[in-house]
């Protein structure tokens, strides 16, 4: 997962995750699909890109603790994609 960078006055942006929370069947918890990243721009926008559309047509987009996944675990991803730097 990608770890959040918090917008400074060097012009690091933030990089946000974006979900897709699935409904399971039988279930009151859904599960959050990874679906794409986020990023802030030097005018305050924010740019998305997704690598999956969501069925529902809801996206989720969060910033994510140091180190964690959304679910809690160790991240394994320790650096953005390319190009979202």
């Amino acid at each position: 997962m990608i770890v959040a960078q918090q917008t400074t006055n060097t012009n690091r942006r933030r990089i946000l995750k974006v979900y897709t929370i699935v409904e399971k069947p039988g279930s009151q918890r859904g599960y959050w699909l990874n679906i794409g990243l986020a990023s802030d721009n030097r005018d305050g926008s924010i740019s998305v890109k997704l690598d999956a559309l969501p069925m529902n047509g809801l996206l989720n987009i969060r910033e994510q603790e140091s180190g964690k996944t959304h679910t809690g675990r160790p991240s394994r991803d320790k650096q953005p994609p390319e190009g979202w730097q």
